[in-house]
C-alpha cells in the first residue's frame, strides 16, 4: 500500500450509528458545531435564493385552498424551523406546497363551511391536527406503516392533482371565472368560452409563464417567478390595466396562537377535524418522504421515518399555530437549495426570517400583483409534477400497477381528490395482497458453464417466460423455487405451482422420481403454508415422487418443525445446499 493510500485510509470518516439525541433533535446536535465562518455566508445566499421562490409559490399555493395569499407565507416560518429543529434532512425545505393545498381546498367545504375567516381558522385547524396525527405516529414508532404505501399508485395521485391545480389556475391566468365541477368539465368550460377570457389578463398571465420558464431554461441563477411577479406588478402599477389584482396583503406579522373557535366545537367537529388533519398528514407525507429521500440521496443523510413523522409534526404544528395551512417538504424547494449550495438547515431557518421581513415591511408591494402571474407562478411550479412520464414508466414495468396509478389519476380528474385518494390506498393493498398471493415462481436447473442452479421457466402473477434457455434440468428431477414467504396468501398457488410441474412432467412421459423445494427465499412461514408442504408431500407420495428440502433458513426450519412438515418429509432428506440435494437423490435413485 503507498504512503498515500495509507494516508487516505487514515483520514476516512467511519461510519456510526446516530446517537439518541441526533436521532429526535438534530438540532440540537448541529447547531452548537456550526460553523458559522465556514457555512453562514453560504447558507445566507442560499435561503436568499430560495426565498425568492418560495415566497410567491406559497402565496399562489394558499389560492389554490381557496384562502387568502398572506395564508401561503404564513405557513412558511414555524413549518421551516419546526422541521429544521427536528427533521433528519440538512437541506429539505418545509413550506406550502400544491397537493396539501388542493387536498385543504377540498376538506375546507367538509370542516370548514360558512365565511372565509371561518375556513382560515378550518385551515391552520386542520394543519395542527395533521402535525398531532404525525407525532403520534412518530413517538408510538409506526413509521413502518409508511412501507405498504404504494409509491406508484401515489405517483398517478399526484399526477392528477397537478392537473387539477394547473387546470383550476387557468381561469386567473385568462381572468375568466369557472364554474365549479370536476377538471374535466372545467378545462371545457375553459376552452370553449375563449371569448369570455380578460385579454389584458391573458396576455399578461402568458408572458409571464413563458418568462418563467424561459429564465429557468437559459438563466436558471435568476429568480424566475420572483423576476416575473416583480416585472408585472411594475408594469400594473404604471399602466393600471383593467385586470384583477392580489387582494391587499395585510401588512405586520401574524400571532401565535390556537385557531379560533376550537374551544366550541362538539364531538361531531372534532371527529371532522381528526379525519381531516389524518388526510392532511397522509398527503403531506407523500410529498414529504418523496422529496426527503431524494434529497437525501444526494447529502447522505440517514433518515429516519419515525423521527421524520416528528419533523412533520413540528412543522404542520408550527404552521398551524401561525394561522397557515398544511405543510410538506417540498422537492422543488429543495432541490433549489441544493443548487444554491445550503450546507445546513441553517439556510432553512434564515430564510423563515426573510418571509417574516418579508410580512412585515414589504407587504404593501403585493397590491400591484396581477391574480394572472400568480395563477402563471403556480402552473409553473405543478409542471414537472404533471409529466406523464413516471406513470408511462410504470405502466411499462408493471401492467397491474400502472393501471392502479392511471385510474387514480382518472378519479382525481373526474371526481375529486379525497375519493381518489381512499381508493388509491385500497387499491396499494390489494395490490400488495396480489403481489403475495402469486409470488415468483420458477423451476430451477443448471448452467452448463458456470454449474450454478438457475431458473429455467419463471411465473410471476399470471406473466410467465424463459429466464436461462440454456439451464438444463437434472434428468429424473424437478428443482422449484418461490420467492417470498410462504404463507396463507400464496400457500395454495405454491403448491399447485408444484403440482403444475408435476403434471407437465408426466405428461411429457418424464415423470421425475424427486422433487426439491429450493426454500431459500421462504423467510418465514405459517401453518397454512406448512399445511401446503405436507399436502404437497403427500400428492407426490401417491405418484412415487420423493420430496426434498434445501437451503432452508434456520428460522424457517424451526417453523417447519413445528409446523409437521420435518416430520413428513425426514430430517435426511433436508440439505443446506441444492447441490447436495441434487447429488443425494441422484446416487439414491441410481441404487
Amino acid at each position: 500500500m503507498t504512503d498515500k493510500t495509507e494516508r487516505q485510509t487514515q483520514s476516512a470518516p467511519v461510519p456510526t450509528a446516530p446517537t439518541t439525541l441526533e436521532r429526535w433533535l438534530p438540532i440540537a446536535v448541529w447547531l452548537p458545531k456550526y460553523d458559522w465562518g465556514k457555512f453562514f455566508l453560504v447558507d445566507l445566499i442560499a435561503a436568499l435564493s430560495v426565498a425568492a421562490l418560495l415566497i410567491p409559490e406559497s402565496m399562489g399555493y394558499a389560492t389554490v385552498a381557496g384562502l387568502p395569499v398572506q395564508i401561503g407565507l404564513y405557513t412558511a416560518p414555524l413549518a421551516l424551523i419546526g422541521y429544521a429543529m427536528f427533521g433528519g434532512s440538512k437541506i429539505l425545505v418545509y413550506g406550502a406546497v400544491g397537493s396539501v393545498a388542493a387536498v385543504t381546498a377540498g376538506l375546507l367545504s367538509y370542516v370548514g363551511g360558512g365565511d372565509q375567516s371561518t375556513a382560515v381558522a378550518a385551515a391552520a385547524a386542520l394543519a395542527l391536527m395533521g402535525g398531532i396525527v404525525f407525532v403520534l405516529l412518530g413517538l408510538l414508532r409506526l413509521g413502518w406503516i409508511t412501507n405498504f404505501m404504494s409509491h406508484t399508485i401515489m405517483d398517478g395521485f399526484v399526477f392528477g392533482m397537478a392537473l387539477q391545480i394547473i387546470v383550476g389556475q387557468l381561469g386567473k391566468l385568462t381572468g375568466f371565472k369557472m364554474d365549479d365541477g370536476n377538471t374535466v368539465a372545467k378545462f371545457w368550460q375553459w376552452i370553449t368560452n375563449i371569448g369570455s377570457w380578460n385579454m389584458n389578463a391573458a396576455i399578461i398571465g402568458f408572458l409571464a409563464l413563458i418568462l418563467i420558464f424561459a429564465i429557468q431554461r437559459f438563466m436558471p441563477k435568476l429568480p424566475a417567478a420572483l423576476t416575473a411577479v416583480i416585472l408585472a406588478s411594475v408594469y400594473v402599477a404604471m399602466v393600471s390595466p383593467n385586470i384583477d389584482l392580489v387582494a391587499k396583503v395585510p401588512s405586520g406579522l401574524p400571532s401565535i396562537g390556537l385557531p379560533s373557535g376550537l374551544a366550541g366545537l362538539g364531538l361531531a367537529d372534532w371527529g371532522k377535524l381528526i379525519l381531516g388533519g389524518s388526510v392532511v398528514a397522509l398527503v403531506s407525507f407523500s410529498e414529504g418522504w418523496g422529496a426527503s429521500a431524494k434529497v437525501s440521496r444526494e447529502t447522505h443523510d440517514q433518515l429516519n421515518s419515525n423521527q421524520e413523522f416528528i419533523a412533520y409534526g413540528a412543522g404542520n404544528i408550527g404552521a398551524g399555530l401561525l394561522g397557515g395551512m398544511g405543510a410538506a417538504g417540498s422537492l422543488s424547494k429543495s432541490s433549489a437549495a441544493l443548487t444554491a449550495g445550503a450546507k445546513t438547515q441553517m439556510a432553512n431557518i434564515i430564510m423563515a426570517g426573510f418571509v417574516l421581513l418579508t410580512l412585515a415591511f414589504l407587504s404593501p408591494l403585493f397590491q400591484w400583483l396581477p391574480e394572472a402571474v400568480l395563477g402563471a407562478v403556480v402552473i409553473n411550479a405543478m409542471w414537472d409534477s404533471a409529466n406523464p412520464e413516471k406513470l408511462i414508466s410504470k405502466w411499462k414495468f408493471d401492467r397491474i400497477i400502472g393501471i392502479g396509478s392511471i385510474i387514480t389519476a382518472v378519479i382525481v380528474l373526474t371526481v375529486g381528490l379525497l375519493p381518489a385518494m381512499i381508493i388509491g390506498i385500497v387499491g396499494s393493498i390489494l395490490y400488495l395482497i396480489y403481489r403475495i398471493s402469486f409470488p415468483g415462481r420458477s423451476e430451477l436447473g443448471e448452467n452448463p458453464e458456470t454449474k450454478e442452479f438457475v431458473a429455467i421457466a419463471w411465473q410471476y402473477g399470471q406473466r410467465h417466460g424463459k429466464a436461462h434457455p440454456e439451464a438444463k434440468s437434472i434428468p429424473g428431477v424437478i428443482i422449484y423455487r418461490m420467492s417470498a414467504p410462504l404463507i396463507f396468501t400464496n400457500a395454495e398457488a405454491y403448491e399447485q405451482s408444484a403440482k403444475d410441474l408435476l403434471i407437465s412432467a408426466a405428461a411429457d412421459k418424464a415423470l421425475p422420481h424427486d422433487l426439491i423445494l429450493d426454500c431459500e427465499e421462504i423467510i418465514y412461514t405459517d401453518s397454512t403454508g406448512c399445511a401446503a408442504l405436507v399436502s404437497l408431500h403427500d400428492y407426490c407420495k401417491l405418484y412415487g415422487v420423493r420430496v426434498s428440502l434445501a437451503r432452508v433458513h434456520s428460522g424457517t426450519h424451526a417453523l417447519f418443525k413445528a409446523g409437521g412438515v420435518i416430520d413428513v418429509i425426514g430430517e435426511e432428506n433436508v440439505y443446506p445446499h441444492i447441490r447436495d440435494a441434487v447429488g443425494a437423490v441422484t446416487a439414491s435413485s441410481a441404487r
